[in-house]
């Protein structure tokens, strides 16, 4: 078993934040450069990971010319990468291994309302605890669980992770309508050698049938690590999900003239 960090010894450690993104989405092509109140996804999520008192260095990781100019122009430091990652964390590992770094805090390109202070206290608390990975979640009602963009998560009692689904999991079998529902953020926090393996281990029937990476964690028994964040951040998986966005960004006091 590895020994556990103690807070001291986190001094030493270097922690960066990848947000993986590329133009070629299945169900949004280009979603990255989608705009919100005027301003591209990216650049949210980039500004909301550079404000993180925990993180040494952010980087956006793509695979896309598009991208990559669009960062050049804002200033936000790039890494292209290869075309043949099966996965966001499979680049992560790939920045990893070009710039360094003792953990990598993996930041999903599609989390524009992941506030910074949310992704350090996610972090604080991961490092508290021994672990291969670190993955936010939250507490979700009966209708999102039923949405089967969001990856729901099963734990033991040590919040560590049994299972991943699309589907509604645990099954309310006996109806008993006071079953608690967590789903997955976009968020994940590497030690560096744990995501060279992962990217090193390939993917399994349950991954593929599933469509989610993270049940690799399961099958391969990683240690994985579940962190409860206080909300849901609004992700958007498909475009109509950018009006529900704009609209919790517009709760927060953010408008079009100061995006722009």
């Amino acid at each position: 078993m590895k020994a556990m960090l103690e807070p001291e010894q986190l001094a030493g450690q270097r922690v960066i934040g990848v947000i993986p993104a590329r133009m070629a989405s299945s169900r949004f092509f280009g979603k990255p450069l989608a705009k919100i109140l005027g301003k591209e996804m990216i650049g949210w999520v980039y500004e909301n990971a550079a404000s993180c008192s925990t993180l040494d260095e952010v980087y956006v990781a793509t695979d896309g010319e598009e991208i990559s100019e669009y960062c050049k122009r804002q200033g936000i430091p790039c890494v292209m990468t290869s075309p043949d990652h099966r996965n966001c964390s499979e680049r992560s590992n790939e920045v990893c291994r070009k710039v360094g770094g003792d953990f990598v805090a993996e930041i999903q390109g599609d989390e524009p309302t992941l506030e910074g202070d949310a992704i350090d206290a996610f972090i604080q608390e991961s490092l508290e605890s021994d672990f291969d990975v670190a993955l936010a979640y939250a507490e979700i009602s009966p209708v999102d669980a039923k949405n089967a963009h969001i990856v729901k998560v099963a734990m033991d009692h040590r919040s560590r992770a049994l299972f991943f689904s699309r589907f509604a999991i645990p099954h309310d079998f006996k109806g008993r309508k006071n079953v608690s529902y967590y789903g997955q953020v976009g968020l994940y926090l590497w030690r560096a050698a744990a995501l060279e393996r992962f990217a090193a281990t390939e993917p399994s029937d349950l991954e593929v049938a599933e469509d989610t990476h993270v049940l690799r964690l399961a099958v391969n028994h990683f240690d994985s690590l579940l962190v409860q964040v206080d909300h849901a951040p609004v992700g958007v998986d498909v475009p109509e999900d950018i009006h529900h966005a704009e609209s919790y960004l517009k709760q927060k006091g953010f408008d079009e003239a100061h995006c722009i």
